[in-house]
């Protein structure tokens, strides 16, 4: 009996030991999707703090509204602030390789202590990548602010599954950053030479998702056209850095932009932080895919 009841002790034990692992290895394999979900939910129960903090990678870049430390940023932030954040993924895609992803949704800020104050409302971009163990880690968090709340997704869209993308072998990860700052220049030397509206009209994906503060996010070259056609001046890019998946499908980089509004005028009369993020098709040509620009208030 003592050999029998030593059998399912252990067994008990064994049982219990697997299902943690089970679980945390459902945190290391689930898709950037279900990981956003999971860290907007330990926002709400423990508060942006604490889930950023669980979720930056050691080198994540946020917006605030010029690139900064994220872990930095929130490591300074109080502890009892009174701060509900909230978001959904609505959209999301991720590389072939499975090492490069992001994700995008509204979110919604409001006040704990003072329920009566109104929501703020606003769009994400979380870029992801894969850790040495496999863990989902934020790499990029920035956004958009607007005063709708957006629509609540059913469930999270992606890229059609019959949309032919890029299937090329693995390559060297500083070799496929570098090319990818590289081609952020080569488009900056366009606009600078030909004009923004040129540049887009080379590099940008017929469903380009377009962020721009103070209205909601928008899809479509066309429209990202008109929009850009209205800004007057030229545009000085100036890339900061970024990275590209494993095989190079799927990359973001982010900078600095200028925009000087009058000929021969030297400082810029508008600065911005941007990211974009570029997906590479099957017959190899890199195209925008996702544009974010958000500008840096003026130094009194």
């Amino acid at each position: 009996m003592k050999i029998v009841s030593g059998i399912m002790t252990f067994l008990l034990v064994a049982g219990l030991e697997a299902a943690a692992l089970s679980q945390s290895a459902s945190r290391f394999f689930r898709s950037p999707a279900a990981t956003e979900k999971a860290f907007s939910r330990m926002s709400e129960e423990k508060g942006s703090r604490e889930a950023f903090l669980s979720y930056l990678a050691d080198d994540a870049i946020v917006f605030r509204p010029r690139p900064a430390p994220g872990r930095k940023i929130y490591e300074d932030a109080p502890a009892d602030s009174p701060l509900l954040l909230t978001w959904e993924p609505a959209f999301a895609e991720v590389s072939a390789a499975g090492d490069l992803g992001y994700t995008t949704g509204p979110y919604e800020a409001r006040d704990r202590s003072n329920p009566d104050q109104p929501a703020r409302y606003g769009h994400y971009i979380s870029v992801w990548e894969r850790q040495g163990n496999w863990q989902w880690k934020v790499v990029f968090d920035g956004g958009i602010r607007h005063a709708e709340p957006g629509t609540r997704p059913k469930e999270v869209a992606t890229r059609p599954d019959k949309a032919k993308t890029w299937k090329g072998a693995k390559v060297d990860r500083i070799q496929g950053r570098t090319a990818l700052i590289d081609l952020e220049r080569e488009f900056a030397a366009k606009a600078l030479d030909a004009g923004i509206v040129e540049a887009y009209l080379a590099y940008a994906d017929n469903d380009i998702r377009v962020y721009r503060e103070n209205v909601l996010p928008e899809v479509g070259k066309e429209l990202l056209l008109k929009k850009v056609s209205r800004a007057a001046g030229k545009w000085t890019w100036n890339p900061l850095d970024g990275a590209a998946s494993s095989i190079a499908d799927l990359g973001y980089v982010y900078g600095i932009c200028d925009m000087t509004g009058r000929a021969g005028e030297k400082a810029p009369s508008e600065s911005s932080s941007y990211l974009r993020i570029w997906r590479r098709s099957s017959g190899g040509q890199w195209r925008i895919v996702l544009d974010l620009v958000v500008p840096i208030p003026a130094e009194k």
